[in-house]
């Protein structure tokens, strides 16, 4: 009996600064993650220069 492939699940808390090309391709969704993390580390980069 052939056992069936794991679904992989996306996980928005993973996705890193400097992003992938996976998480483009992702769509919209893997985009949206992306750019509320690259706010989050440019507000807190700003802050550390203050």
């Amino acid at each position: 009996m052939k056992e069936k492939p794991k679904k992989v699940v996306f996980d928005p808390k993973k996705v890193t600064v400097e992003g992938s090309l996976a998480i483009l391709a992702l769509g919209d969704v893997g985009f949206d993650a992306w750019r509320k993390v690259k706010i989050a580390h440019n507000k807190f980069s700003s802050d550390e220069e203050q």
